[in-house]
């Protein structure tokens, strides 16, 4: 069958914008995800994901080259686990460890029973095994080393912005009346531009999604400030996403495939109702401060105020402390 010229080129646009949209989805397959439930080859790691004490989060990455879903500990990965033709690549980061120390890290992660490959240059930093399943022992004493690792490295006062987002992805997934966060750490493919928002949520209003909503995170004074890290960088930045990037409407499948998968999986306190892409009605912003960048705020409120009502921004500023209720925080949703 032969088609018109005219034809030829909306069959090729229309694959090209399928081809973009799966290319620009962190959301996995759902055979991926699928084996971390019960009796599949990486159930032991959801097992120990949903212990309450382990303080860890599973996050989809499907826009790597292979899809990955990475594992979290205050934000910094303990497990990246990808599908691979010999069974499943999980990659921990030796990264996390300097000196005698990484030396020592790596030694364990080679040594049996884990076995990791630690041989090549890449490997020094990302050691990784490939198996066809994993058992409770593996989790354990990769979950074990890893985050002593993330624990001694990190220490209690550095990053606290990650802590801080750790905290809030915990907190905020409320999906009847206020804001169910389903991602952090947003990096655009293919663009070097784009806003790169700490959090991406989905708002609910009598338990029907309505809005994805971008969030920025700061904690600290000079995070605020002007520059690549500052508040008005990032007020422009996510408005300007919002209103003129050709890849925000991903944003909408994207959303419904991933809070689709935590259902499947029972994880992150799912939500009852899905968000389809008809559903969400609209793109708003926020930025959520925390500790020092707080005291930043109330210094420069008229200033950064007067800054949104110039630019016409469609952004609220919200103050989370622990002496407020996440409920009266997020009253407006």
């Amino acid at each position: 069958m032969r088609y018109s010229k005219n034809t030829v080129e909306k069959i090729a646009t229309r694959n090209d914008a399928i081809e973009a949209l799966a290319d620009d989805n962190r959301g996995v397959s759902q055979a991926f995800w699928e084996e971390f439930l019960g009796n599949g080859a990486l159930g032991p790691f959801l097992a120990k994901i949903k212990d309450d004490d382990s303080g860890l989060q599973l996050r989809f990455r499907g826009n790597n080259t292979p899809e990955a879903i990475t594992v979290y500990y205050n934000n910094h990965m303990v497990w990246k686990i990808s599908k691979h033709t010999r069974g499943y690549k999980v990659e921990v980061s030796a990264n996390h460890a300097k000196g005698t120390q990484k030396t020592k890290l790596l030694e364990k992660l080679n040594s049996e029973p884990l076995c990791f490959v630690t041989d090549s240059k890449h490997a020094q930093s990302y050691p990784y095994v490939i198996r066809k399943t994993y058992d409770s022992l593996f989790v354990d004493m990769t979950y074990n080393l890893m985050v002593d690792s993330i624990k001694d490295f990190f220490g209690t006062e550095k990053y606290q912005e990650k802590k801080k987002q750790q905290e809030l992805f915990d907190a905020l997934a409320d999906s009847q009346n206020g804001l169910y966060v389903y991602d952090l750490e947003f990096k655009q493919r293919r663009s070097r531009c784009e806003n790169e928002p700490d959090m991406f949520a989905v708002s609910y209003s009598d338990g029907k999604p309505q809005s994805v909503v971008l969030i920025e995170v700061k904690s600290t004074r000079k995070a605020c400030e002007n520059g690549i890290s500052g508040l008005t960088k990032h007020l422009d930045g996510m408005h300007h996403y919002i209103t003129e990037s050709p890849n925000i409407n991903n944003r909408k499948q994207e959303a419904h495939d991933i809070i689709f998968a935590y259902k499947g999986l029972n994880l992150h306190n799912p939500p009852k109702v899905v968000p389809n892409v008809e559903d969400i009605k609209r793109f708003e912003t926020m930025i959520i401060l925390t500790d020092t960048a707080i005291e930043y705020y109330h210094d420069h409120a008229d200033d950064i105020q007067e800054y949104i009502r110039k630019h016409d921004y469609n952004c609220e500023i919200m103050e989370w402390t622990e002496s407020k209720m996440l409920k009266q925080l997020f009253k407006h949703s």
